[in-house]
């Protein structure tokens, strides 16, 4: 999008009453409604569901070690944060899902799970970290292969932790959207891009970057939240992960 004129497409229609949060089009994740796998399995048939991407059979004992792209770092500070683990792991891949584990009883340092869209960018960080080229708060992490294994899949090939989202002012703000995705899944902020407000044909349009801590369950649940309950209000669609080194999105 250009930094000084966004043309808006006509289904843009800004001019339309704010919707409220109550729409329920889009399912609550697990983690929030608590359903038990059994109404879980009833809820991935509904008509105005689209699939958890967390229940992928590309995990777990389906995928071969030599397709694992899960990566179990140990040894990091214990109150490291998803935007700091993250910001320390660049030209490396997509990051496909991030979870940071904090310190448990006589253990001090945090653990983190991380896993990226293909082989190849897992087998990169590992490199990395295995050849002590990356650094946490002067401290070499340990990296080995997670026993949780994530295999590929099948997602688009633009899929990403990161949303590029433009529209109506109203809505698109952090205060609106945060609390907006709070109500539909749990998530992690890696951080917030503000790209600022453009003229476009029906009035300003605002341009944030989402830049979450995992695709799987957050960037994915976020992007199909938006387009099924706000269309019309925004357009969104994924960016480029920071962690594959192909520079900011929305420039």
């Amino acid at each position: 999008m250009s930094q000084d004129q966004v043309t808006a497409p006509p289904k843009l229609n800004m001019s339309s009453t704010i919707p409220t949060m109550d729409l329920r089009v889009f399912v609550p994740s697990e983690q929030l409604t608590g359903n038990s796998s059994a109404e879980r399995q009833i809820s991935r048939h509904n008509g105005n569901y689209r699939g958890d991407c967390s229940l992928s059979i590309n995990t777990g004992a389906n995928v071969q070690e030599q397709n694992n792209t899960n990566l179990w770092i140990t040894g990091l500070p214990g109150t490291i944060t998803i935007q700091e683990l993250l910001a320390a792991i660049t030209r490396t891949g997509r990051v496909r899902s991030t979870v940071v584990n904090a310190p448990t009883g006589t253990i001090m340092t945090a653990a983190a799970s991380i896993s990226f869209f293909n082989r190849k960018d897992a087998e990169n960080l590992y490199r990395k970290i295995e050849n002590g080229r990356i650094l946490y708060r002067g401290t070499f992490p340990s990296i080995q292969w997670n026993r949780n294994k994530v295999g590929e899949g099948d997602a688009h090939p633009l899929a990403s932790r990161v949303l590029l989202i433009a529209g109506d002012p109203e809505i698109v703000n952090e205060k609106y959207l945060n609390e907006f995705f709070s109500k539909k899944f749990v998530y992690e902020i890696d951080c917030i891009i503000n790209h600022g407000t453009v003229d476009g044909f029906n009035g300003p349009i605002s341009r944030l970057e989402y830049r979450f801590g995992s695709w799987r369950s957050q960037a994915s649940s976020a992007r199909l939240a938006l387009t099924l309950e706000l269309k019309g209000f925004l357009l969104v669609e994924y960016g480029p992960d920071p962690c594959a080194g192909q520079g900011p999105g929305l420039r």
